[in-house]
């Protein structure tokens, strides 16, 4: 069951982050309309990356340098399978610049769902740090 609240929250972070990062592409090219088969590959392209990031993201118990390589590995993944998925899809087209953007959007999709994770992550922790700290006065 963990793992299934963990890949719904991960793919509403990271369909919202590849749905804006769409929307800030389209303004920049002066492109106002977006296809119905972009409507349906987006979550498509959520899903997988947040059932990957569900089963390769590293854990912060680990130590710092196990960490940085699961980081790095996931990220790798990500870039792999957006590659693949861009190109069916018919984001990109298979060559240096096309894959350089999808590592660069990765990326920026990585930082937007790390910081909401982070966010979402603190203020559950604050959260329960009141009920415990209003529980313990209680007592």
């Amino acid at each position: 069951m963990r793992y299934i609240t963990e890949i719904i929250k991960y793919f509403a972070f990271i369909t919202t982050g590849i749905l804006i990062l769409f929307i800030v592409l389209m303004l920049i090219q002066g492109d106002y309309a977006i296809n119905l088969s972009t409507l349906i590959e987006i979550p498509c392209a959520g899903l997988v990356t947040s059932i990957v990031t569900v089963f390769l993201y590293p854990s912060e118990t680990q130590s710092k340098k196990g960490y940085l390589l699961r980081i790095l590995v996931h990220y790798t993944v990500l870039c792999i399978v957006m590659t693949v998925m861009g190109t069916l899809f018919g984001w990109i087209r298979l060559h240096f610049g096309s894959i350089l953007f999808m590592m660069i959007s990765v990326a920026a999709i990585y930082a937007f769902t790390f910081s909401v994770t982070y966010i979402t992550s603190k203020n559950d922790a604050d959260e329960i740090n009141r009920v415990l700290k209003d529980k313990n006065r209680g007592s």
